[in-house]
């Protein structure tokens, strides 16, 4: 073997292969598969130049075809790692390099015209490759220069907003521009004969093994696995006993010669022990150097997952991961921020001492939750910096984390969604975060959001079931045991307990459907919440009964904050919508232990009754339950009994002068009012409704139509088909209906049934287009009997149809016009005799 620059290509060759073994023990993905064809190319073009320098069979121009394969393989196989690395989907470009690399070896393997092979030159005693290379040389200087330009195109274009990435880009920008300059020297006189070119490929393939570390794809201890062991030993034993051979045979024939004839046997067996101990010789030394740290957070990391493991409650899990951060990579302070979802900042829940400052809030449309989303793993500050998030944020916020002198973020993924971001200090002695630190807090991402997504699941699903659905207050269960935990915790000191009950509730659901009473209730929950704060704990006793537990509170102070409760509510319907609803008011008891109770179950008791006092006294009224029951009796007993007067006849000369003014304009809509009244109401008896609301569903029956007042007569008695905007016209009078009760307060409770009386079961009606039990039952049942005595009587457009028609119309469009249950019901009285369609039956009614 000649001495022409073999060490070279003989390090070459050797690093690519150390490589090759290393990644091939990776976790495969298409980044990394991508790289092992780039070392494949290395070691043909490194394998190629080393064999033609020792001038191996078969030829020069053998190996030299192979070294020149690799080499115009490799930015094939750089451009598709480049691809790779940035995420490109580009495929047609990759097809045309390929093609370009086949068609340039063909021709040049045939001819030599492009490059051809070296000629071995003998100067004195020292011999060399020298090239003669022709103009045709250019056109691969071409290939290699098109191929390149355009991956340096993809690398800044996907980098150039980015500043993250571009500095992750710029040692593989580094090693393609040493790459090409190590090609072009090798054409120069001065390195005639020295592999600039190979050793250029050396320092590339670095580059790109330490970007890719950067980018955090491997670790350095894939470098330093089993395999290399095995590698390196064999390489140090043969280098070793090539050099010890001839020694040792000599030695052996001189002091061991009866051995002599087996001394070959005899240096293979020390050949064998010498691996073995080499082995464990750089292993130990491996291990100590680079694994140690690597076992301890491997270990650690165990731990942590073991222990949140058996723990769903946040506060441990939190803890835990703090604790294990700290002790593992060294770091002064760490804070835990998570995401509330109410004000959608996330906000500190936990840091390495109470002691900390905890005001820090993150916005969720901070530049920090964006670029934690978008790169999904840890970013350090002195990376951020540089970024243009950086500079978009406030001047307070860069503040903030300054003070907290903050070095590193870590995110806490659940998939896609941002739960959580770790904050990590300046480290102890003030060294710098290493990649090794990145990637361990990347393994406590994927262990700790788990935990985090699970505790919040059972605090989310412990919260359900300790709190009423619609209102979100604690529910009755829950009541009691919060009442039991605040009465032990404050033994022998006042405790307070009040007791709200909304007055007429069943009323208003019956004249505005469950829909509005729902939002009632949710309204008042709201309204006690906000009020009592965090001075108790405030739950749905019952449907609609709220109770509040007020600790170190006496009767005077509760008593307080229940007529502020009150006043409150009795202002909701003041502002609602285009018209008024009913008022709501509410009856509350007061009690307090040791005033008026000695035990909890008289607490509660004595509650109750003294809301059952104020509603005796007439509701909309707060009392506080005495100890002195006498006195409590004596003042309702004390208050004048009157009669029930029938709270509508002060209306009955306003729905009079209404109902005339329509008999004045169209008489067949006066007496059409009068049989809708009649047949609502046997309809409200039939379905169980008690006395109040059969008077309210006949009145708005009477002035159901009121609003046809507003329709031209010419209109209202067309005897043809109307047209669509004579038809708008029609559907308008349930608004014009509406904008006339609405200036008479004392009628404002028919307007639910009278707004609803034209809306389908199936939400295809007007105005609103609501359905099924959204529409107050009212306004059901004045559906059902406004469309009969439509069908019954004889208009300017049509005969009238028989009573058994007009049902078997209301039995065919129950569930998509009429209520399915209500129909029934008004069949039955039809057919049983219990509603008659005559007008002497309907006068009588009167």
């Amino acid at each position: 073997m000649t001495g022409h620059f073999i060490a070279v290509p003989v390090a070459a060759l050797f690093c690519y292969i150390f490589l090759m073994i290393a990644f091939m023990a990776a976790k495969k993905t298409k980044l990394i598969n991508s790289f092992l064809l780039v070392l494949v190319a290395l070691i043909l073009w490194a394998g190629g130049s080393f064999c033609m320098r020792a001038l191996l069979m078969p030829s020069i121009k053998f190996w030299y075809d192979i070294s020149l394969l690799g080499l115009t393989l490799l930015p094939v196989t750089l451009a598709n790692f480049f691809a790779e690395f940035v995420g490109s989907k580009e495929r047609l470009l990759k097809k045309i390099w390929f093609i370009l690399f086949v068609v340039i070896n063909i021709i040049n393997i045939a001819t030599g015209a492009l490059l051809a092979h070296p000629v071995l030159v003998h100067i004195g005693t020292d011999e060399k490759f020298v090239y003669y290379p022709t103009w045709s040389v250019v056109l691969l200087f071409v290939y290699f220069a098109v191929i390149f330009s355009h991956v340096l195109y993809v690398l800044i274009k996907n980098s150039e907003n980015n500043e993250l990435v571009r500095k992750q880009f710029t040692p593989i920008i580094i090693g393609i521009i040493i790459l090409f300059i190590g090609h072009l020297f090798v054409m120069l006189s001065i390195f005639q004969g020295f592999p600039t070119d190979i050793l250029s490929g050396v320092i590339n393939a670095l580059c790109i093994i330490y970007a890719m570390y950067k980018k955090r794809l491997f670790k350095l201890t894939l470098l330093v696995s089993r395999g290399i062991c095995y590698f390196i030993t064999i390489g140090l034993t043969i280098l070793i006993f090539s050099n010890a051979i001839p020694g040792m045979e000599r030695f052996i024939a001189s002091s061991f010669s009866d051995f002599s004839n087996h001394r070959v046997l005899l240096i293979a067996v020390l050949f064998t022990i010498a691996i073995l101990l080499l082995y464990h010789v750089i292993k130990k030394f491996i291990d100590t150097v680079f694994i140690k740290d690597e076992i301890v957070r491997a270990e650690n990391l165990k731990k942590f997952s073991s222990s949140v493991a058996k723990s769903l409650r946040i506060d441990e899990i939190l803890e835990e991961l703090v604790n294990v951060i700290q002790y593992t990579i060294g770091v002064k302070r760490v804070y835990v921020c998570v995401l509330d979802n109410t004000t959608e900042e996330y906000k500190i829940a936990y840091s390495t001492s109470p002691l900390d400052q905890m005001t820090l809030n993150i916005k969720k449309d901070s530049p920090i939750v964006r670029l934690l989303s978008e790169q999904g793993e840890c970013l350090l500050m002195k990376d951020f910096r540089r970024t243009m998030a950086y500079k978009s944020m406030w001047e307070e916020e860069k503040k903030q984390l300054i003070e907290l002198d903050i070095e590193c973020f870590a995110p806490l993924r659940d998939e896609d969604e941002l739960i959580g971001i770790i904050l990590l200090t300046s480290k102890e002695k003030n060294n710098s975060y290493t990649y090794d630190d990145v990637g361990f807090l990347g393994s406590m991402d994927t262990i700790g959001s788990i935990a985090v997504k699970n505790s919040k699941l059972y605090e989310k699903a412990y919260l359900e079931a300790r709190t009423d659905e619609l209102t979100g207050l604690l529910n009755r269960k829950y009541f009691y045991e919060s009442l039991q935990e605040e009465y032990e915790k404050h033994n022998n000191q006042s405790l307070a307990l009040i007791i709200l009950n909304i007055d007429d509730f069943k009323l208003f659901n019956q004249l505005y459907g469950n829909k509005e009473g729902d939002i009632v209730l949710m309204k008042i929950a709201q309204i006690i919440k906000s009020t009592v704060g965090d001075n108790g704990h405030v739950a749905r006793y019952s449907g609609k009964e709220f109770a509040i537990i007020l600790p170190l509170y006496d009767i005077l102070s509760a008593m307080s904050i229940a007529e502020n409760i009150r006043k409150q509510i009795s202002n909701i319907n003041k502002k609602t919508k285009d018209y008024a609803l009913k008022a709501l008011t509410v009856s509350g008891g007061i009690c307090a232990i040791p005033h008026s109770a000695s035990t909890l179950r008289q607490l509660v008791d004595n509650a109750d009754m003294a809301v059952y006092h104020a509603k005796r006294r007439g509701k909309n009224l707060i009392l506080a339950y005495s100890v002195e029951k006498k006195d409590l009796e004596h003042e309702i007993n004390g208050i004048e009994e009157k009669k029930k007067a029938d709270i509508y006849a002060e209306y009955a000369s306003a729905i009079y002068a209404l109902t005339a003014a329509i008999d004045a304009k169209d008489h067949y809509t006066f007496n059409h009012s009068k049989r809708v009244a009649y047949y609502a109401t046997r309809l409200a008896y039939a379905y169980g409704m008690d006395e109040d609301f059969v008077r309210i569903i006949k009145e708005a029956a009477l002035l159901h139509d009121i609003g046809k007042i507003g329709v031209p007569e010419h209109i209202l008695n067309k005897a043809g088909k109307l047209s669509e905007e004579e038809y708008e016209k029609i559907k308008d009078h349930v608004e014009n209906s509406i904008g006339i009760i609405r200036h008479l307060p004392s009628l404002d409770y028919v307007i639910p049934a009278v707004i609803g009386h034209h809306e389908r079961y199936d939400g295809n009606g007007y105005p609103r287009r609501i359905a099924g039990e959204d529409i107050p039952i009212s306004a059901r049942m004045l559906c059902i009997a406004d469309a009969f005595d439509a069908i019954t009587t004889q208009r300017a457009y049509k005969q009238p149809s028989t009573a058994l028609e007009a049902l078997e119309i209301l039995e065919v469009n129950a569930g998509r016009q009429f209520d399915p249950v209500l129909v029934p019901i008004f069949v039955h009285l039809v057919n049983n005799g219990l509603i008659n369609i005559d007008e002497e039956t309907i006068k009588m009614y009167e």
